[in-house]
């Protein structure tokens, strides 16, 4: 079975608890598992104010899944958000049309500041503060 990669974005209703949110998240992870997928990763975002109504309602909550799947996976994960009433809107983007998950991973780990440059650009800042300190001194 061939596997894309696929990214899918969807808005919550912003009365779900943080169980119900989560349960939605499992529910389509579960389905990319189940059809021989791979997920890459889930990003929950907080609580957003909408720049317009969405079924009567100005705030809610974003998901990101970003994840390797068959077409059957992604014809049932439509169908499941579809079917959710916690789920406002959604779409599914197919980002190529091959998915291969360790090559992914490389890039991202590439792509990735290394934390020594940030802890060094912090040390920076710290001593160039305490020089100005010591200046107006």
């Amino acid at each position: 079975m061939k596997l894309r990669h696929y990214e899918t974005f969807y808005l919550l209703h912003p009365d779900l608890s943080d169980e119900e949110r989560t349960a939605v998240s499992e529910k389509l992870k579960q389905i990319i598992i189940s059809g021989d997928g791979q997920l890459v990763k889930i990003d929950p975002w907080p609580l957003q104010k909408l720049a317009y109504r969405v079924q009567k309602q100005t705030q809610g909550y974003y998901v990101v899944m970003e994840y390797g799947a068959s077409a059957e996976s992604i014809i049932e994960i439509t169908r499941r958000l579809r079917l959710d009433e916690g789920v406002l809107k959604f779409f599914t983007t197919k980002i190529s049309q091959e998915f291969d998950a360790e090559a992914l991973a490389k890039a991202r780990e590439e792509s990735a500041p290394p934390s020594e440059t940030v802890e060094t650009v912090e040390e920076t800042l710290n001593s160039t503060q305490s020089t100005e300190k010591r200046e107006e001194e």
